[in-house]
């Protein structure tokens, strides 16, 4: 998908995940380095490693009335999300850069690997196992949806484990 195709595409999921807002009428439209930025796990405080990045465009915190919610997110070299499932939530996704791998579970335990690579898509039902690796050298982004939009869903659980891209690293102990 050629770049003005992609835009159009996520302006058109941005306006209808905000449809119920009182300005439903008004188009919302973002800029690339719009939102809010966590990492998770990086290496240090200004270098990503094999950790991530999450710029958050679109959730109950940002847009309390969206339907769904909107993200990007960027794996470094060697990163992986580890093998999850989300059980009321689809996940849609298109990969952005870079090149990786999609992992899906089966009901027995059995991982189906498939290479990724830019402009290609990702589903995934509710309920079903998967992960993404980043077996390369580059990093790996990108930019997702999950539908529905829960207050407690997704996204604010990586709100409350992610380090704020201009403060210092998230530590779980809090020390």
């Amino acid at each position: 998908m050629r770049r003005p195709a992609l835009a159009l595409a996520l302006t058109a999921l941005l306006a209808l995940a905000c449809r119920d807002t009182p300005h439903h009428h008004d188009p919302v439209i973002m800029g690339p380095d719009e939102g809010d930025v966590y990492w998770m796990a990086p290496e240090s405080a200004d270098h990503l490693g094999s950790g991530g990045e999450l710029r958050i465009y679109v959730d109950p915190e940002t847009h309390p009335h969206a339907t769904a919610s909107f993200a990007k997110f960027t794996l470094g070299a060697g990163g992986a999300l580890p093998v999850h499932r989300h059980d009321k939530t689809e996940e849609f996704a298109t990969f952005v850069s870079g090149e990786g791998v999609a992992v899906f579970v089966d009901d027995d335990g059995v991982e189906t690997e498939v290479r990724v690579a830019p402009g290609h898509v990702w589903y995934s039902l509710p309920g079903r196992w998967h992960a993404v690796r980043n077996p390369g050298a580059e990093p790996l982004a990108l930019v997702f949806a999950t539908v529905p939009n829960e207050k407690e869903g997704l996204l604010s659980v990586f709100r409350r484990i992610g380090a704020a891209h201009d403060m210092t690293l998230w530590d779980p102990d809090g020390e």
